[in-house]
């Protein structure tokens, strides 16, 4: 297995808030201080929560990473961070290469397609050839036909 780090998350953390209309207004507050070059608001504000905190680690070619966790644990935050959807308020994120996560357990599973169709069809979506699929996930398996 190679050393290459592929990915490296270090001491990543996202906050939000309970209460929308203060949301809006934390978030128009940030970009201003962002614009004019202060710097980030680390502290929690009032109605605020962290839903990732302090979150490091790193995955080399080859290895894979699960997410478990209970209901608010802060496993989609982190995928919507990894796939850049949405930005860490702490720490960084190093990525190589390109990358793809179910953000949802629905997204990109059909109950009718068997696992490795659902794998074909998610494939797809992110610009993989089913030759692609077939060389970087079943390699190791028979041909499919």
């Amino acid at each position: 297995m190679s050393d290459e780090v592929l990915v490296k998350v270090d001491g990543v953390s996202k906050k939000f808030c309970k209460s929308l209309k203060r949301s809006l207004l934390y978030g128009a507050a940030d970009v201003w201080t962002e614009l004019s070059g202060g710097g980030k608001h680390d502290d929690l504000r009032a109605s605020e929560f962290w839903a990732v905190k302090d979150i490091s680690f790193e995955l080399k070619r080859g290895e894979c990473l699960g997410l478990i966790g209970h209901n608010g644990a802060g496993k989609s935050t982190l995928l919507k961070m990894l796939n850049g959807l949405i930005k860490p308020d702490q720490g960084r994120i190093e990525m190589r290469g390109r990358i793809g996560a179910l953000i949802e357990l629905g997204a990109g599973f059909n109950p009718i397609l068997t696992g490795r169709e659902n794998i074909y069809n998610k494939g797809a979506v992110l610009g993989f050839s089913k030759h692609e699929i077939d060389d970087e996930i079943f390699s190791d398996k028979v041909e499919i036909i």
